[in-house]
């Protein structure tokens, strides 16, 4: 490659990343919802936003299909989740009152005892901890897959197997009176089948850079991200409309049917991957064989630890670990804890957790997006601008994470749901954290060692989401059992952990070498 191309390739990198360092991740991660395509744009966007491969030539059809394939899988999700809550805590409910036939009505008002709540905390804990689980130890051989035969076969795949697990869930509800309800559990196998979201998000962004230029990916990352975001957050809503007319088995046939729509959108997208002919070195018979791939694994793995030397890159590492938990907590949960807390039904839940939903597009697309542009202009007052785009996502991360904690410490203090929905605005003011610190990241290192940087991250955001739903449950029993105020611990307990998190970032200083070589253009 001439140093010309490389320049062009950096030039265009950089341009990725600063798209992609605007985009917030609270609603989007490695998990995220079980049924839907959830898509963590900006963690994988700048690791493969380089990668230069012949483009088909229908690039809008491509394009255009996967637009429509993550908005539709992301749509689904609320339409499942939400009424799958409401149908796992009627099922506790009747055992609690010892009701013995399943289709005889309680008024969900009097499934909000304690007790119910914990056990149902409980069960959703343990299987998102297996799904983290399985998806962790399945993401790599599917993603290894994916680059050997092939990007289509693997979404389907990977598509199947989110249904299949979505179909034990539903059959173990409809069920209850054969299996026992921590059979839902077995849903997490599920991942096994072509290895769930995560290798789903990849494969997807791959098959986006594999489709467009240098000049055009980031832009259809941008926009691949916010049909992700439409779908996950503004489904709730419209699935609690539903579930409030017809009940809750309505909305779970719409999700699986508009997941399954999504599916069939798949049928008409080209295959982008392009297999190149063997190099003649390697058809040469000295040529060493490879050794084994758990090996070869292991040795990757080993190596891409070795990029971790500076210690402001250790510590905006250890930041991810925050991720799922922020997450986590304005998803199911979230469902679970405000019909509790403010007695509402959860199908009412899904209009205040879209009420995020909003909040976070538009800080997305407006807020965000203005604030950066301010901050580097030359007209804005010196004393409020930043040396560069790097001093510039430094600062705003900061603030994000302070913001982020006055939002989850509303959130555990609101005495009233009007309060609640307020501190949810406040934390969508802070939801670009991930996005900013993994912008910062990759400063640390060269290009041609940020796919693995980015590898790492999303094993660790995957660590996270074991502990995530986990933490959230244990404090919500123990705010259970005191009673009162502490009911709002789990958020309260959140708050600490985004202050632990964002207190890192006063640590971390950006390297001398590009701060002398942005100011140095800047006062060019």
């Amino acid at each position: 490659m001439t140093p010309e191309e490389e320049q062009r390739r950096g030039d265009s990198l950089d341009e990725a990343s600063e798209l992609v360092s605007l985009l917030p991740d609270s609603p989007e991660g490695p998990r995220h919802r079980r049924h839907g395509a959830s898509l963590s744009i900006s963690s994988i966007a700048s690791s493969i936003s380089s990668i230069q491969i012949p483009r088909p030539r229908n690039i809008a059809n491509v394009t255009n299909i996967l637009y429509f394939i993550t908005f539709i899988a992301s749509y689904s999700g609320g339409f499942i989740e939400l009424p799958l809550t409401r149908l796992i805590e009627d099922i506790i409910c009747h055992d609690y009152y010892d009701v013995e036939s399943r289709t005889q009505p309680i008024d969900e008002s009097l499934c909000k005892e304690d007790s119910i709540q914990k056990e149902l905390a409980y069960l959703l804990a343990v299987q998102s901890t297996l799904y983290s689980i399985i998806a962790f130890a399945a993401a790599f051989p599917w993603g290894l897959a994916a680059d050997k035969i092939g990007r289509k076969p693997i979404v389907a795949v990977a598509m199947t197997g989110l249904l299949v697990g979505a179909l034990i869930e539903l059959a173990v509800v409809y069920w209850s009176d054969v299996f026992p309800i921590t059979a839902i559990w077995a849903s997490a196998a599920g991942q096994l089948v072509g290895g769930g979201n995560g290798v789903l998000i990849a494969v997807v962004l791959s098959m986006i850079a594999d489709a467009t230029n240098e000049e055009d990916r980031a832009i259809a990352f941008l926009r691949i991200h916010v049909a992700s975001l439409c779908g996950n957050l503004l489904s709730p809503s419209l699935a609690g409309f539903v579930m409030e007319k017809a009940g809750p088995w309505i909305p779970p046939l719409i999700g699986i049917g508009l997941f399954s729509l999504g599916g069939i959108a798949l049928l008409f997208l080209p295959e982008t991957r392009v297999v190149k002919d063997a190099s003649p070195e390697s058809q040469e018979p000295n040529t060493p064989k490879p050794k084994s791939t758990a090996s070869q694994v292991f040795g990757q793995f080993l190596d891409s630890l070795s990029i971790l030397k500076s210690p402001s890159l250790i510590l905006l590492f250890l930041t991810a670990l925050c991720s799922m938990p922020v997450m986590d907590s304005t998803l199911q949960f979230l469902n679970q804890f405000v019909s509790k807390r403010y007695e509402i039904k959860i199908a009412q839940t899904g209009y205040v957790q879209s009420t995020y939903g909003v909040a976070s597009i538009i800080m997305t697309l407006i807020i965000l997006p203005w604030i950066s542009a301010v901050l580097i202009d030359p007209a804005t007052p010196a004393r409020y601008r930043a040396k560069d785009e790097h001093y510039r996502d430094l600062s705003l991360a900061r603030w994000s994470y302070a913001v982020l904690f006055l939002g989850a410490l509303t959130l555990g203090l609101s005495p009233t749901l009007s309060g609640f929905v307020f501190g949810l605005i406040v934390m969508a003011i802070g939801s670009g954290f991930g996005s900013l610190s993994k912008s910062l990241m990759s400063i640390y290192v060269d290009p041609a060692h940020r796919s693995r940087l980015f590898s790492l991250v999303g094993m660790v955001e995957l660590l996270g989401s074991v502990f995530s739903q986990p933490m959230l449950a244990g404090l919500f029993s123990l705010g259970l059992r005191w009673h009162g105020v502490w009911i709002g611990l789990p958020y309260l307990g959140l708050a600490v952990l985004i202050a632990l998190s964002g207190s890192l970032l006063l640590f971390v200083r950006i390297p001398r070498t590009l701060g002398a070589t942005s100011s140095a253009s800047m006062d060019a």
